[in-house]
């Protein structure tokens, strides 16, 4: 009884480990992803900037509009997948 009971508690702490060792990369691969869009959003900001001093085309400036926003969803999303590991990784600590 002790031995399968003793297995058991094994088998879940194991599980409790890989789970938070794939939460740590998980949430260290977001943080790179979030600091690669930050520095996109920021080119996409500086050529938007350009191209209005320049007098570009309103298809040339409406794109750039279109690539800010999808730049700004990205770092949103990966913003609550970031605080959704943090949050997993505080609640198995406790465990």
């Amino acid at each position: 009884m002790r031995t399968g009971l003793l297995s058991l508690l094994c088998l879940c702490s194991a599980s409790l480990v890989s789970a938070q060792a794939g939460s740590a990369v998980d949430l260290h691969t977001d943080q790179r992803e979030l600091q690669r869009y930050q520095w996109q959003l920021q080119q996409d900001r500086n050529r938007l900037v350009f191209d209005r001093r320049h007098h570009a085309s309103k298809a040339q400036i409406h794109e750039d509009q279109v690539q800010i926003r999808r730049d700004k969803n990205a770092i949103k999303t990966l913003r609550a997948d970031i605080h959704h590991d943090r949050h997993l990784r505080r609640r198995y600590r406790t465990l």
